[in-house]
């Protein structure tokens, strides 16, 4: 169950990157569908319909509204991520008493709109992994964001040993990831809890 919940997610997320609201499409023979415009060219405009799928159609092929609203639509490429740990400094050598873990996303195609990145740090506790700690910067222009972790302890007095992390990005104020990425993709999960 919860990976078809994951997989909607992502398919929904694709709408998150679009400047567009749904609207009816109607084509010369006056069939219609309902959808959001999420690419453009001069010829074709891709429309992601309510069920996730997306649909090609022929520009010429649609009513004079419709060529018109495509001419004028701010559609953007869909936004990308890239997230991978930069430094590290471990205990395994017992010169720290701690784990420090430095994480960098590089988001790309953002074109001038804000979006979040939140990073989730992941750390056993009482036999499981739980998210250890969270934070998120914003980003407005392709470019990267920093993240750091020091594992200190958690409020039980438990020294926590780094497991990995989780790095999300969505639109800024809204609820859906755009891009998820993990240490290891068992853990992507946890963006998602």
């Amino acid at each position: 169950m919860k990976s078809a919940l994951l997989a909607l997610s992502l398919l929904l997320s694709v709408a998150a990157g679009a400047a567009e609201s749904p609207r009816t499409w109607t084509d010369a023979k006056g069939r219609k569908i309902e959808g959001t415009l999420v690419e453009k060219t001069d010829k074709t405009a891709v429309v992601l319909l309510k069920n996730a799928k997306r649909v090609t159609l022929k520009v010429a092929e649609l009513s004079e509204a419709d060529q018109e609203y495509i001419t004028k639509a701010e559609v953007w490429p869909e936004p990308e991520m890239l997230a991978r740990t930069v430094s590290l400094s471990s205990n395994e050598k017992k010169k720290s008493d701690y784990d420090i873990r430095k994480v960098q996303a590089t988001l790309s195609k953002v074109h001038a709109r804000d979006f979040e990145v939140t990073v989730f740090w992941l750390a056993p506790k009482s036999g499981k992994i739980a998210v250890y700690a969270k934070e998120t910067k914003k980003l407005s222009a392709d470019g990267s964001v920093d993240f750091e972790m020091e594992f200190k302890e958690w409020k039980l007095k438990e020294k926590p040993e780094y497991k990995g992390y989780v790095i999300g990005m969505r639109p800024a104020g809204t609820t859906i990831w755009t891009a998820v990425s993990a240490s290891q993709k068992p853990f992507e999960r946890f963006a998602y809890e």
